[in-house]
């Protein structure tokens, strides 16, 4: 099994659906597209992956269906993930794994229908990258939503620290009557420290 990683996740996460959020949030697996061969029929595929893991064609299928609809079609998954790819995969291998899911989705192997709900997805998938000018726009529309959830990231400590302003010194004396040093940035200077200051320079600071 060791040698197909997604087929040994699709079957722990059959055995344990818990795992899902945290399997959606770590990189695809190797060897996803073994699951996509099963799960559209591929009885090559089924037959290589009985005989790794020693179960039934049956539990197979049922595994690589779930680790499909759970990993790569859940609701947040970008298109990349929802083809079973990467940001580098390349463009033939997209249109490989999106002929595989729609395979997958075709009534003669989904008799109940009931995956048809996904069709739209695999096909919206698609036709975000299926050209090199989709496929840019739709990685530039990504890299804005990201730079969007995170604007704190695209600041440096400096451009922080400049929007809080300078500093400024004030004598005691010379402070209003209502004046409040919390809200207002100065730093107070009581008479030791102006000694220490007259005496020492800014060594006293």
């Amino acid at each position: 099994m060791d040698r197909v990683p997604a087929l040994n996740v699709a079957m722990d996460l059959m055995h344990h659906p818990l795992q899902a959020p945290r399997i959606r949030a770590a990189p695809l697996p190797s060897g996803v597209v073994m699951l996509l061969r099963i799960a559209a029929g591929d009885a090559e595929a089924t037959k290589q992956a009985t005989a790794l893991i020693g179960r039934s064609r049956e539990v197979v299928r049922e595994a690589a269906a779930f680790f499909i609809e759970q990993i790569l079609l859940y609701p947040d998954a970008n298109s990349y993930r929802v083809l079973g790819a990467l940001p580098e995969t390349a463009h033939t291998e997209l249109r490989r794994n999106m002929a595989l899911l729609l395979r997958w989705l075709h009534p003669d192997l989904d008799g109940q229908n009931q995956r048809s709900v996904f069709a739209a997805r695999v096909a919206r998938a698609w036709n975000d990258l299926k050209t090199p000018e989709r496929r840019a726009a739709y990685d530039q529309s990504q890299q804005l939503a990201l730079a969007k959830r995170s604007p704190r990231h695209t600041q440096s400590p400096a451009q922080v620290h400049s929007k809080k302003g300078p500093k400024r010194h004030v004598p005691y004396n010379d402070r209003p009557h209502n004046f409040d040093f919390r809200r207002s940035g100065y730093i107070y200077q009581s008479p030791l420290r102006r000694v220490l200051l007259w005496l020492f320079g800014t060594a006293a600071r």
